[in-house]
């Protein structure tokens, strides 16, 4: 099988370089420089949640037995997919088990199924079944989603030695299975667990915080040496401003992420990070940017429903876009950025509970926002959305109800979800993609 070798640095210039050795099935030996170009895919269908169990946001398992995993899913967003000029996709869970549907976690850790992950990889990115020269090629970068129990020093204390175990061995596990995929550019081990009082703010939390982020990068890299490790952080200044000397002992990670959604320059983030010396100083990824692609806009006041699919507004996204043509060159253009994931690919809808009812009075106050509220069984009615930042909007397939589970039987309820694409937002962030893909590194 072929191989990948993912390596990134800063130089002496203080230029920072992302090269891949791509080493073919017939042995022959291709060394290239590059720059991210992706985007955030969680595909997750309506009334699915990131954060359920057992899956945790996992949608891109192997079916196994009588169990259907989710490759209808990504059949459909392939095309689009390709659109866009990609070179990655960042994923924000992959795990060799899962956790109970009641949240428990399994004793021994490694009782159960063990998923595996390798038909997502050989479709979607690394194009195992066509010639090299035909390739386009989407290099995962594989979410595993530590939780703050795994980083912050109280928590970690009063968390069982069961769900420590189940953490530290999948961590492991999953990092062995699918870091020897040649579709695979490197790991996050965890995703905007840190805050001011962890990470600076108290010494012996920062302490501990900054000692389990070496320690679980370092279960990584043992487990996959030729990808690269890192995490995503929130855009806080303060972190390289306050954390250097926790910083410098984190070897094992290679590039610093950071979310951000900065609208004017990016400051905050490369001007600080910039500063950082020693064994600190690292490549960045923006391990999220994006423009949110709707206006908050309240249900019709004669009918009092909302549109049938997500709330769109084709001035905002048109606003959106040129944002998108300002700020993303910005990020390519600056010596110590490697790449960049547009967030998102599809509105997150998981990213509320349930479906929630106005309260009361809601309208005659003029809130454009609700939070709380009774469950409603309809959806997207009620529904609210987390500003509709995706590239695609999406709603239910086929006459299924907007309240229809994700699962029939074994299987994903059919007709799977359909996106709609938003042509301002594609349309720049791809024209963006192919002018950096074109760009000799």
């Amino acid at each position: 099988m072929a191989s990948t070798k993912w390596t990134c640095r800063v130089d002496p210039g203080g230029r920072a370089t992302l090269q891949c050795e791509l080493t073919e099935d017939d042995g022959r030996t291709n060394t290239f420089r590059t720059r991210i170009r992706g985007v955030c895919y969680s595909p997750a269908p309506i009334n699915g949640r990131n954060d359920w169990g057992p899956a945790l946001g996992d949608w891109y398992w192997d079916s196994f037995g009588a169990i259907t995993g989710w490759q209808a899913l990504w059949h459909r967003d392939r095309p689009q997919l390709d659109r866009l000029h990609l070179n990655s996709l960042r994923l924000y869970c992959m795990l060799s088990r899962q956790i109970g549907a009641d949240g428990s976690f399994p004793s021994p850790w490694n009782s159960g199924h063990r998923f595996t992950h390798k038909t997502f990889l050989d479709e979607l990115c690394f194009g195992a079944r066509v010639p090299p020269l035909d390739r386009q090629s989407k290099y995962a970068l594989v979410g595993i989603p530590l939780p703050a129990r795994m980083l912050w020093k109280e928590d970690y204390a009063r968390t069982s030695q069961a769900e420590k175990d189940y953490w530290y061995g999948v961590l492991e596990e999953t990092a062995q299975e699918v870091g020897r995929h040649p579709g695979v550019i490197g790991f996050t081990i965890q995703n905007e667990q840190d805050n001011a009082d962890v990470c600076y703010g108290n010494p012996d939390r920062a302490q501990f915080w900054w000692s389990q982020v070496e320690r679980l990068a370092g279960i990584v890299k043992k487990a996959a040496p030729d990808k690269l490790v890192g995490m995503a952080t929130h855009d806080d200044p303060n972190i390289p401003l306050k954390a250097l000397a926790y910083m410098e002992e984190c070897p094992s990670i290679d590039f610093w992420g950071v979310n951000t959604y900065q609208t004017a320059n990016f400051g905050s983030v490369f001007e600080y990070y910039r500063r950082l010396e020693g064994g600190a100083l690292k490549p960045i990824v923006l391990t999220e940017w994006g423009m949110p692609a709707t206006g908050h806009r309240r249900a019709d006041t004669a009918t009092e429903t909302f549109p049938e699919s997500i709330y769109e507004d084709t001035a905002t996204r048109s606003r959106a876009a040129k944002v998108v043509k300002h700020m993303v060159p910005q990020a390519y253009d600056h010596p110590l950025c490697i790449g960049l994931y547009y967030f998102e690919y599809c509105d997150e809808w998981w990213n509320q509970p349930n479906g929630k009812r106005p309260p009361e009075g809601w309208k005659e106050k003029k809130v454009d926002t609700w939070w709380g509220g009774e469950v409603m069984p309809g959806f997207p009615n009620g529904y609210w959305d987390n500003d509709g930042f995706g590239l695609h909007s999406i709603r239910r397939g086929g006459a299924l109800p907007n309240n229809a589970p994700i699962w029939s039987g074994n299987g994903p309820t059919m007709p799977i979800d359909i996106h709609t694409e938003r042509t301002e937002l594609t349309n720049a962030l791809a024209g963006i993609f192919d002018k950096v893909r074109q760009h000799p590194w």
